[in-house]
């Protein structure tokens, strides 16, 4: 009879059931280890994934699909001991396909015990998920992220005093000229300073919007009462030449970085202030309730409001409903904000209200754990 090691039966007649559930999955490399790490079945995902046909990999140890660099600090047999100690160990990083390859994977390997008692540890179940494309990805926009960050210092350096220059000019010959000539010349004056001056906002815009991606996230406690306080210090002119009055409910402690909600929440009461209705006196009401361990922050206002099909568009870059003249600006301010919430792995949507305005809707982290 064939010598196997004690439990050896019980897992190959667990083997027979999962090999019948995972067998044709080919979307994940499902298979089993033995107690010491040695591949015990191997699916049709696993075939795809990682190249090995099942005879060929069956009996060898997985510290196979593993870089050199990773067997050389014990990485393999780290994994393991976590999955025996706490049951399950899940991680991303490279692995190898048989062709040498590298490919980024998420993996998750879960200790299978004995039913008897004392427990015996009898295998393990790994799961290796290929997510390579989303990583290719990534990896170009952060490529991409550091090039607009070397053309943002390009548009602070070297645009910067140009525009400077010539906003000076133009208001020199403004002062000198204006009114001394024809109203045609006046004009051409006029409209000179004004867009030497969108230029310069602009150009400060884009710059700011592309330090958002190259910020180092802060994940400590923010208590939201606080920022706000300080934004609407900064505020405090704007509040105050618009006559507009801005009420809040306490605000709850989210994680995050603080200097970042801080634009946001500058963002949103501020764009509440600025798209105001010429009929009546503008309000803007900032709060917070509790979903499960996130907070719903909501900032709404009683503006000219947002039609519904536009709601997800005044979130794209540049995106503009508005002529500049009316309503003057890069058409940047949502799109940061978005950028920020989507940096603290949030939400951000915005809603019609019914008699006009719109509510901002913010889902963020509680730092309390659960909110309610």
């Amino acid at each position: 009879m064939e010598n196997r090691k004690p439990g050896a039966e019980r897992l190959i007649a667990k083997e027979d059931v999962f090999r019948l559930l995972v067998q044709t999955v080919k979307d994940y490399a499902i298979f089993m280890l033995d107690p010491e790490g040695n591949v015990a079945s191997w699916n049709e995902g696993a075939e795809r994934i990682k190249g090995w046909r099942a005879e060929e990999i069956i009996g060898r140890h997985f510290s196979t699909f593993y870089p050199k660099e990773d067997i050389d600090a014990g990485k393999p047999e780290m994994e393991l001991r976590v999955a025996t100690a706490e049951g399950r160990f899940e991680d991303e990083g490279w692995r190898l396909r048989k062709d040498g390859t590298r490919i980024w994977a998420n993996v998750v390997i879960t200790a299978v015990w004995s039913e008897e008692t004392p427990r015996r540890l009898i295998g393990f179940a790994k799961v290796t998920r290929d997510l390579t494309e989303r990583r290719l990805a990534e990896e170009s926009l952060r490529r991409s992220n550091q090039q607009l960050e070397r053309y943002a210092a390009f548009v602070s350096h070297d645009l910067q005093e140009p525009l400077r220059k010539m906003a000076s000019f133009a208001e020199l010959l403004k002062l000198r000229y204006g009114g001394k000539l024809d109203d045609e010349a006046d004009d051409y004056i006029r409209r000179i300073v004004d867009a030497a001056k969108r230029m310069r906002v602009l150009v400060t815009d884009v710059l700011e919007f592309s330090r958002l991606t190259q910020h180092k996230r802060g994940e400590g406690p923010v208590a939201l009462d606080g920022v706000l306080a300080a934004v609407l210090r900064d505020l405090e002119l704007q509040i105050r030449e618009a006559g507009a009055e801005v009420a809040h409910a306490p605000l709850p402690r989210v994680k995050g970085d603080p200097v970042l909600l801080g634009r946001l929440l500058q963002n949103l009461v501020s764009n509440a202030i600025k798209f105001r209705s010429p009929d009546r006196r503008p309000k803007v009401e900032v709060a917070a309730e509790p979903r499960g361990s996130d907070w719903l922050i909501s900032v709404a206002d009683n503006g000219i409001g947002v039609e519904p099909q536009y709601t997800a568009a005044i979130f794209e870059p540049f995106k503009r409903l508005h002529s500049k003249e009316k309503y003057p600006g890069s058409g940047l301010g949502l799109a940061a904000s978005k950028v920020i919430v989507e940096s603290h792995a949030g939400r951000i949507w915005a809603e019609p209200r019914p008699g006009g305005g719109t509510t901002f809707k913010v889902l963020l982290k509680g730092a309390d754990g659960a909110a309610r």
